[in-house]
C-alpha cells in the first residue's frame, strides 16, 4: 500500500510477484482500499468489525490488519477495495467517489460507539 495523500487513504502501488494477490488476479495495482477489517478491544470484550477505510492512512490501515490476530479466532482480513472506473471525466470521476463513500456510511460506527474514538 502507498498513501494517495496523507490522510486521503492508501491504493495498491505494487503487488508481490507470484502472491496470492497477483496470482488470483482479483486486486490490481491503482486499487483503492475502503474498507479493513479490525478488532477492538474494550475492557475484558472486543469486537470485529468492517470499517470504512477510504480516508485511512497508511499506519492507521496497518494498525487494523495487524489487530485482526490468532487469539481473536481471526484467521484472514477482510479487505474492501474500489477500482476507480474509466471516467475520462472528472464529473464522473467525483460522481463514482460519492458513490463509494454513500455505501462506505453503511459500515461507519454508530455515533457512541468506542470505534469513533
Amino acid at each position: 500500500f502507498e498513501e494517495i495523500e496523507a490522510g486521503k487513504g492508501v491504493y495498491v502501488a505494487d503487488l508481490v510477484e507470484g502472491g496470492n494477490a497477483e496470482r488470483k488476479g482479483i486486486i490490481q495495482k491503482g486499487d483503492v482500499l475502503i474498507g479493513v477489517t479490525a478488532i477492538k478491544v474494550i475492557g475484558a470484550k472486543w469486537e470485529r468489525r468492517l470499517l470504512p477505510a477510504i480516508d485511512f492512512d497508511f499506519d492507521t490501515v496497518v494498525g487494523a490488519i495487524g489487530s485482526n490476530e490468532d487469539r481473536w479466532g481471526c484467521e484472514d482480513v477482510v479487505l474492501q477495495f474500489w477500482r476507480k472506473g474509466s471516467s475520462d471525466d472528472d464529473d464522473g470521476a467525483v460522481e463514482e467517489e460519492a458513490d463509494v463513500r454513500s455505501f462506505m456510511q453503511f459500515f461507519n460506527p454508530p455515533g457512541d460507539s468506542p470505534w469513533r474514538q
